[in-house]
C-alpha cells in the first residue's frame, strides 16, 4: 500500500469519526408536558393593528454563565395583604354620619373628593365630629396627627386637592366609629387603613401573566391572627386598562380559601398597561361586620405565537437547542431559557442563560438558544434540563408562553 493511499485512508477515517461524533451529538427531543402554573396558549390570534414603524428587526443572540452554586428560584405571584377598605359616600351620608368598625387602635382615615369631583373648601379637622363606641369624643384629642393634600404632596404623596388624612390616637381605642362632616359637599372616597389589625384579606392571582381568550384563578382568604375566617360576603371585579369590567364570583373551597375563575375576552389587547383585580369582603369580628378590600394586577397578552413540540438539540459545540415557533402575526419574537446540567453528585445545577430574538413572518420557524462550550463547566455534563423557558412578543410587549421545565436531554455520564 502506498503512502498516498495510507494517507487518504487515514483522512477518510478521521473525517468519518468527526462526522459520526457530530451526528451522535445531535438529537431530536420533545417538549415536556406543561406543568401547573405554566402559561400555554390554546389558540393563536392575529393582531390586526399596525406595527410600529421603528420596530427592531435585527436578530440578537446572547448568553452568559451563572454560578452553579447559586440556586435560582422562579418568581411567585404577588399576594396582596389588606387591612383596609374603601367606601364611596355622598354629602348627605357624610352629614348624617358614616359608621365603620375598627379592630385595633390607631386607624388611618383618608377622605378625598371622589371621581375627580371638586370638594369646595378643603376639609379641616375641626369640620369632623367623632363618636367612638357610642360616646362623643373631642376630635382634637382623638386624632393624633393629620395632613392635608398640600402637606402630603410635600412629603411625596399625590392626592386630590381637598383631601384630608388623619390617624386616630391609641387612647381612642377600637370599635364602632361614627364620623360626621357637617359642611360636606359633593362625593367622597373614604379610605380606612388599620396597620395593627389582626383581620387581613389576602388576594393573589394564579399568575401575573395571562393570555387573551384564556383564564386565570383568583384566590382570596380572610384571616384573623393567622386563623382563616369565613366571609359573610365576598365578591370582586376585574377591570381592563380601557375600563371594561368583569364581575367575579368566589366559591369557598374545602381548604377555607375562596377561588374564582376569570375568563378573559379574546380581544384583550397587548401592552404594558395592567389589568386590575379588586376583591371586597365582609367578615364578622367581635359581633360587628368589618369590610376589607384587596387589589392585585396582571398583564394580558394576545397569543400571537407559540412554541412547537419537536426540538432539535446539538451538543457538538457546547449546547444548541433549536425551538420551533409558530407565529400567527408578523413581529419580533424572543426565546429565553436557563440550562441546567448534572453535577458530579448527581444534582441538577444551573450554569448558563441564553436569549435569542428573531423577526418572524406568519408561519413556522425556529429560534435557537446557543450555550457556547465555554459556558459549560468541566464538572457538569449530561443529562441536561432546559428550564424557565419563555416566549415573548417583543413588538407588542407580551409574554406568550412559559415553561418551568421545558426539556430533558442527553445521556447519563
Amino acid at each position: 500500500m502506498t503512502k498516498n493511499t495510507t494517507r487518504n485512508l487515514l483522512a477518510a477515517a478521521l473525517a468519518c469519526a468527526i462526522f459520526s461524533a457530530g451526528a451522535s451529538a445531535a438529537e431530536r427531543a420533545r417538549l415536556l408536558p406543561a406543568a401547573q402554573g405554566d402559561l400555554i396558549a390554546s389558540r393563536l390570534a392575529t393582531d390586526k393593528a399596525a406595527l410600529p414603524v421603528d420596530a427592531e428587526r435585527a436578530p440578537v443572540d446572547f448568553a452568559w454563565a451563572v454560578d452553579p452554586a447559586e440556586a435560582l428560584s422562579a418568581s411567585t405571584p404577588f399576594t396582596a395583604r389588606s387591612r383596609e377598605f374603601w367606601t364611596d359616600m355622598d354629602a348627605n351620608a357624610m352629614r348624617e354620619g358614616y359608621r365603620f368598625t375598627t379592630t385595633a387602635p390607631g386607624a388611618l382615615v383618608r377622605i378625598s373628593p371622589a371621581n375627580g369631583a371638586k370638594s369646595g373648601a378643603s376639609l379641616q379637622v375641626s369640620d369632623i365630629a367623632l363618636r367612638i363606641n357610642g360616646r362623643n369624643v373631642d376630635t382634637a384629642t382623638a386624632i393624633r396627627t393629620s395632613a392635608d393634600a398640600a402637606q402630603m404632596k410635600a412629603a411625596g404623596a399625590q392626592f386630590p386637592e381637598g383631601t384630608l388624612a388623619f390617624r386616630l390616637s391609641q387612647d381612642a381605642g377600637a370599635g364602632q366609629v361614627e364620623m360626621k362632616i357637617g359642611n360636606a359637599t359633593g362625593h367622597y372616597l373614604v379610605h380606612v387603613f388599620e396597620p395593627d389589625s389582626p383581620l387581613e384579606l389576602n388576594l393573589s392571582a394564579s399568575s401575573d401573566k395571562a393570555l387573551a381568550g384564556g383564564s386565570l384563578t383568583l384566590t382570596a382568604n380572610l384571616a384573623n391572627a393567622a386563623a382563616k375566617v369565613q366571609a359573610e360576603s365576598i365578591g370582586g371585579v376585574v377591570t381592563s386598562p380601557d375600563g371594561a369590567s368583569i364581575n367575579v364570583r368566589f366559591k369557598r373551597d374545602a381548604d377555607g380559601q375562596y377561588r374564582a375563575q376569570v375568563a378573559l375576552p379574546e380581544n384583550a389587547g397587548n401592552g404594558l398597561d395592567l389589568w386590575e383585580a379588586h376583591t371586597f369582603a365582609v367578615a364578622g369580628f367581635n359581633g360587628a361586620r368589618v369590610p376589607r378590600d384587596a387589589k392585585t394586577s396582571f398583564a394580558v397578552s394576545l397569543p400571537t405565537a407559540k412554541l412547537g413540540s419537536d426540538v432539535s438539540v446539538d451538543t457538538s459545540q457546547g449546547v444548541r437547542v433549536s425551538l420551533p415557533v409558530e407565529a400567527a402575526s408578523t413581529g419580533r419574537y424572543e426565546v429565553r431559557g436557563v440550562l441546567y446540567g448534572t453535577a458530579q453528585d448527581g444534582s441538577m445545577k444551573p450554569f448558563a442563560v441564553s436569549h435569542s430574538a428573531r423577526w418572524l413572518e406568519p408561519g413556522k420557524a425556529t429560534i435557537a438558544l446557543n450555550f457556547g462550550k465555554e459556558l459549560v463547566p468541566a464538572d457538569i455534563g449530561a443529562p441536561f434540563e432546559l428550564r424557565e423557558v419563555s416566549l415573548n412578543d417583543q413588538t407588542r410587549l407580551g409574554q406568550l408562553e412559559t415553561r418551568s421545565v421545558a426539556l430533558r436531554f442527553g445521556s447519563t455520564k
